[in-house]
C-alpha cells in the first residue's frame, strides 16, 4: 500500500420523507437478524451529499480519528465503519478520516449512512480491494443499527430520484422502487435544528404506532404513486405520528402559499423539504429568505436514473430520457 495516498469516496444524501420501522421482522427463531431489521419508506437521493477521504498510517498505533467539516471530531458511524474495515482487511496503524458533508447533520438527510458508506468504499479503494455497492450498503446497514443512527436510509444510496423502500433490511433482502420525477426540478429544504434519532424513537410503543401509520400512508401512496400524493400522505403521516413541531408547522404554512410541487417534513428532523420547478426556484427562495431569515435553506439537484417529461417530442433529446 502506498502510504502517501488518500482513498476518496462520494455518496449522495438520502433524505427520508416517510418511514415504517420494522424491528420485529428481525427476530427469527429467537435470533436477531440485523439483515432483516430496517424500515419501509420513501425519500429523495440528493446530489449534495458526503465526500470522504481516508489515509492509513501503518507505522503508528492502532486508532481511528475523524474530522467532519473541519470541526466535528466525534462521528460514531464513521469510526465504526473504519473499525469494521480494520477487522475485515487486517489493517494496522492509525486511520485518519476526513468528511465534507454538504447538507445539515442530524436533520433527516441520512448523513450517517452516506459517511459510513464513504469510509467503507474509500478504504476498499485505498487498499485496492474490490467491493460491490451491495456489500458496501450491507455493511453500512449493520453499522447504522449498531450505532442507532438510522433505519434503512442507506438503501437510498443504491439508486436515484424518489426512492421507495418496499421491503426492509439490507441487500439482497431489501426491495426498492422509484417514483419518476421531472428533470427540471430542485429540492429545497428549510432546516430549523437537528433532532437526535435515538431520542426520537426511544419508546417501543411509539415505534409500533409509527409502524402502523407508516404502512397505512405508504399503501395510500402506492395506490396512486404520483408526486402530489407522495407529499400529501408523507405530510399527513408526520402530523398523525406527532413529529410536527410548531416550527415545522410554521414552515408548512409558508410552503403552502408557494408554487411548489409538494412539501413534507424530513424524517427525522425539524426541517421541511419541497420539490420546485426550476422556473419557480428564484421566487420560492426569495420568499423563504424573507419569511425565515434565521433558518438554513438547502438547495440540491435530485440524483437521477430516469426522468419524466411533459413536453413536445421536438423538445426532448433521446439521450436525456434515461440518465445513468
Amino acid at each position: 500500500m502506498n502510504t502517501e495516498r488518500w482513498g476518496y469516496a462520494y455518496f449522495p444524501s438520502a433524505l427520508s420523507s416517510i418511514f415504517s420501522p420494522k424491528l420485529r421482522s428481525g427476530v427469527v427463531d429467537g435470533e436477531v437478524r440485523l439483515d432483516r431489521i430496517g424500515a419501509r419508506g420513501g425519500g429523495f437521493s440528493l446530489v449534495k451529499g458526503s465526500e470522504t477521504w481516508v489515509k492509513i498510517y501503518p507505522d503508528e498505533s492502532d486508532k481511528t480519528e475523524v474530522r467532519v467539516n473541519e470541526n466535528i471530531r466525534n462521528f460514531p458511524p464513521s469510526i465504526e465503519a473504519a473499525e469494521e474495515m480494520r477487522r475485515r482487511y487486517g489493517i494496522t496503524g492509525r486511520i485518519e478520516i476526513k468528511h465534507r458533508i454538504h447538507v445539515p447533520i442530524g436533520s433527516g438527510f441520512g448523513t450517517s449512512a452516506s459517511s459510513a458508506a464513504g469510509v467503507i468504499l474509500a478504504i476498499s479503494s485505498l487498499l485496492d480491494q474490490g467491493i460491490t455497492l451491495s456489500e458496501v450498503i450491507r455493511i453500512t446497514h449493520e453499522i447504522e443499527l449498531r450505532c442507532r443512527t438510522g433505519l434503512n436510509s442507506e438503501v437510498g444510496l443504491m439508486t436515484g430520484g424518489l426512492v421507495i423502500v418496499l421491503r426492509e433490511g439490507s441487500p439482497p433482502r431489501s426491495i426498492i422502487d422509484n417514483i419518476p420525477i421531472p428533470s427540471n426540478v430542485k429540492l429545497v429544504a428549510v432546516v430549523s435544528r437537528p433532532m437526535e434519532t435515538p431520542d426520537s424513537l426511544s419508546e417501543l410503543s411509539k415505534l409500533e404506532e409509527v409502524e402502523k401509520l407508516g404502512d397505512k400512508y405508504l399503501s395510500m401512496i402506492l395506490k396512486n404513486p404520483t408526486l402530489k400524493n407522495f407529499f400529501k400522505y408523507a405530510r399527513e403521516f408526520s402530523y398523525e405520528s406527532g413529529f410536527v413541531s410548531g416550527r415545522v408547522e410554521e414552515i408548512f404554512k409558508i410552503f403552502e402559499k408557494l408554487p411548489v410541487i409538494g412539501y413534507a417534513q424530513n424524517m427525522l428532523g425539524e426541517a421541511v423539504h419541497a420539490l420546485v420547478y426550476d422556473k419557480d426556484l428564484d421566487l420560492v427562495l426569495g420568499e423563504l429568505a424573507e419569511s425565515l431569515q434565521d433558518l438554513e435553506i438547502v438547495v440540491s439537484d435530485v440524483t437521477s436514473i430516469c426522468n419524466v417529461y411533459s413536453k413536445s417530442i421536438e423538445d426532448i433529446e433521446l439521450k436525456h430520457v434515461c440518465q445513468y
